[in-house]
């Protein structure tokens, strides 16, 4: 019984400890993660959580404590590594949420068909292809 009461304090204390540190994990690379997913969602851009605190878990402390340093409207100095996490980053936005961000900058602009975008968008998998195939797509639905 007693072997049971301390397995089940221990598990409610990792939980505890666990969930105070943010969804990007514990220290400054959890705190970073938040903030991105945070920008994010104003932005009105969707980000699959996993991937970004994956991404941000990859930071080195030195590079993460400037991100968080700087705070979210910051530009703070970062080694290359951190600099080619940020492509990683872009790579955590839903392709769709960004299909429909791209759209809505169209929204009453009568030049452009947006459903031809949209259908020529779809089925892209990553924002860096939506990316590749934009400038091509944007001629073709031009009205």
């Amino acid at each position: 019984m007693r072997t049971k009461l301390f397995s089940a304090i221990a598990a409610t204390t990792l939980v505890v400890s666990v969930s105070a540190c943010g969804g990007g994990g514990c220290g400054d690379q959890g705190e970073v993660a938040d903030m991105l997913m945070d920008a994010a969602s104003e932005g009105g851009l969707e980000l699959d959580e996993d991937c970004v605190n994956d991404t941000a878990a990859k930071l080195s402390d030195d590079d993460a404590k400037k991100i968080v340093d700087a705070g979210p409207d910051g530009d703070p100095e970062l080694s290359p590594e951190a600099e080619a996490l940020a492509d990683e980053i872009f790579n955590c936005v839903d392709a769709g949420a960004f299909v429909d961000t791209i759209l809505a900058e169209f929204e009453g602009d009568d030049s452009v068909d947006t459903d031809c975008l949209r259908e020529e968008l779809e089925g892209l998998t990553s924002p860096d292809e939506i990316q590749d195939k934009m400038f091509d797509v944007m001629i073709d639905c031009m009205n």
